[in-house]
């Protein structure tokens, strides 16, 4: 288990822009310039500047970044995340080591950054971690660097703005300052002795941010309830558009939902829909079925992002959709002897047939429901699977379940499986035949259906039991799609697999 954390632009106060151009002529940094530097950054840092300059083009302009101030020099930031001396000293160097330069966050694809970090220092005298950012300055620059021109960075700087940014990173833990509770998702956050717990600030699931007046000690003391962050991986940095507007819109979703004031990192990371780069979460070691779900998972977060402007079928969302409605599924073969103790049979000799179970028998087969019991609880779940994979993604423990997936589907089927699988094909497969014939009965039946839209506008889900069973269902997807060969059907059968997610 892990947790992905957001540092908001601004989350600390520095009495100077986070973010400033380092003006280095060709004769190298020096005068004016670089006095102004001195003021900014460390020894260690100034001494790296001509060296890193050298080596860089003209159109690969160089950032100064204030990055994270320890915690007992600055205090926790504004959301309520931590990252004491110690740590940042050790940790600052992940920065270099996976972290690029992005946009809002949207960094799931490491070929769409906007720079690169060159350098990373942990800043004794200020107490802080400092970067050095070449961004991709030109069209060339963005080639030559495998990634996109950051022009409106460019124009910024050449005006003399600001560049708000903000930063990502990745933990498996982190720890109450107060109680020193260790936490590794949101759901194990202490509370209160009057919510049964043992914190007695109050616990972080109610109190984060809270300045609380206690005795620790034996000496009274004024504490700002916190979660310390002990071993952080900083992945992500990223220039915010219209911060305030974006966290305040985000933050004040939260608040309906959950009645609180501060927006924790890890929370604010599930809202903003912020994801571990898949070259950080992706292990050349792991087995090829992790890797294969994985890539899925990816893959369908992106295409949750079509879903919601409607770029992933064009104008034919709707016509698609048709292939989901309840006239042309209608199916009624009867199920073969122990095919829930046989599972892995099971899922095989549909994964061979392109069968993706629809919701309601998923949870008829998994759940052992009856059809009318598990009809009622799809449609409540139906509901929170736009956007799904997305908010897996942001969670930081996609990895973990993926790995202890329980629909992978076994290597052979019985000929008893694979006949009852055939006889469901007409009305369940979603290989490309199947599918047209479907839509056309549908439009000649005139049976409609509808695509839900903004899916990925939801706030952070409480991760309750109809999300848990939403998650359950979406890594059954990924373990299908995963035991899928690579074809020229699978495009089709992975995208019919989002549509049934969002068709009603």
């Amino acid at each position: 288990m892990s947790m992905i954390k957001v540092i908001t632009a601004g989350a600390q106060d520095f009495d100077t822009p986070a973010a400033s151009l380092i003006k280095v002529s060709s004769r190298g940094l020096f005068g004016a310039d670089l006095a102004l530097l001195e003021k900014r950054a460390s020894a260690e840092f100034t001494e790296q500047i001509q060296k890193i300059a050298s080596q860089l083009k003209t159109d690969e302009p160089l950032i100064h970044l204030i990055a994270i101030g320890a915690t007992e020099d600055y205090g926790a930031n504004r959301n309520g995340d931590g990252f004491t001396r110690a740590t940042c000293e050790r940790h600052h160097p992940t920065f270099t080591k996976f972290a690029k330069f992005y946009r809002d966050h949207k960094n799931k694809d490491q070929k769409k950054c906007y720079g690169h970090v060159k350098f990373s220092a942990w800043n004794d005298p200020m107490k802080r971690i400092e970067l050095l950012v070449a961004l991709n300055g030109s069209e060339d620059a963005a080639q030559r660097n495998g990634g996109i021109f950051a022009n409106k960075e460019m124009q910024k700087l050449a005006s003399g703005k600001d560049i708000p940014v903000s930063m990502a990173c990745r933990v498996p833990f982190d720890v109450c300052s107060w109680c020193e509770n260790k936490s590794r998702t949101r759901d194990d956050y202490c509370t209160s002795i009057e919510k049964g717990g043992s914190c007695e600030a109050g616990g972080l699931k109610d109190h984060l941010g809270a300045l609380v007046e206690m005795v620790k000690n034996g000496q009274q003391q004024v504490h700002q309830l916190h979660a310390d962050n002990p071993d952080p991986t900083f992945f992500d940095i990223s220039h915010v558009f219209r911060p305030a507007d974006r966290i305040a819109y985000v933050s004040g979703q939260l608040e309906k939902a959950a009645g609180v004031s501060l927006v924790g990192g890890a929370e604010l990371a599930e809202a903003l829909g912020v994801a571990i780069p898949y070259e950080l979460l992706v292990d050349s070691k792991q087995p090829a079925n992790i890797q294969s779900m994985l890539k899925f998972a990816y893959q369908l977060s992106d295409m949750e992002a079509e879903m919601d402007s409607g770029r992933l079928f064009g104008n034919s969302e709707i016509d698609y959709a048709g292939a989901f409605t309840h006239g042309v599924q209608q199916v009624d073969v009867e199920a073969p002897a122990l095919y829930r103790e046989k599972f892995a049979q099971t899922l095989r000799a549909m994964t061979d047939a392109r069968i993706a179970l629809p919701l309601g028998s998923f949870i008829e087969l998994v759940a052992d429901y009856t059809p009318t019991k598990a009809k009622e609880a799809a449609e409540v779940v139906q509901r929170e699977l736009p956007g799904i994979y997305t908010r897996m993604l942001s969670r930081g423990d996609l990895l973990d379940k993926v790995a202890s997936c329980q629909y992978v589907p076994g290597p052979t089927a019985t000929p008893t499986m694979r006949l009852w699988a055939e006889k469901q094909a007409r009305e369940r497969s979603l290989t490309e035949a199947h599918v047209r014939r479907r839509v056309m009965q549908a439009a000649i039946r005139q049976e409609g259906a509808s695509v839900t839209r903004g899916g990925l506008e939801k706030a952070a889900s409480v991760r309750g039991p109809v999300e848990r069973l939403a998650e359950e269902y979406a890594l059954y997807k990924l373990a299908f799609l995963g035991a899928l060969p690579e074809d020229d059907q699978l495009q089709l059968t992975a995208s019919m697999v989002m549509l049934q997610n969002y068709a009603s």
